[in-house]
């Protein structure tokens, strides 16, 4: 079982820098520089980051109610947060380069 979570964690990190670098491609590239590109970076922005304090509040309003997060679970789940938020990102704007 520590095999298959380790293995998935390596994917899970391999998924995010591939998300990094889609997202910054995008972002640095000739096809942001016009209005199509603003487009689909603010309607991109628009969606994933207004989750961020979303999430970080659900993470608060669990660790105040629910179950006390120790140290280390807290930087392990804002680690997911915040990944989780860059892969939805550079999802997003494959999705809408492809539909505009």
């Amino acid at each position: 079982m520590d095999i298959f979570l380790a293995i998935l964690r390596v994917v899970y990190v391999l998924i995010f820098f591939v998300a990094v670098f889609i997202s910054l491609k995008f972002e640095m590239g000739e096809e942001n520089k016009d209005e199509r590109g603003q487009s689909i970076s603010n309607k991109s922005y628009g969606i994933v980051f207004p989750l961020m304090p979303l999430g970080w509040f659900l993470i608060e309003l669990y660790d105040q109610f629910i179950s006390h997060l120790d140290y280390e679970t807290y930087k392990l789940v804002i680690w997911f947060l915040i990944t989780g938020l860059m892969i939805l990102h550079a999802s997003i704007l494959t999705a809408l380069k492809r539909k505009y």
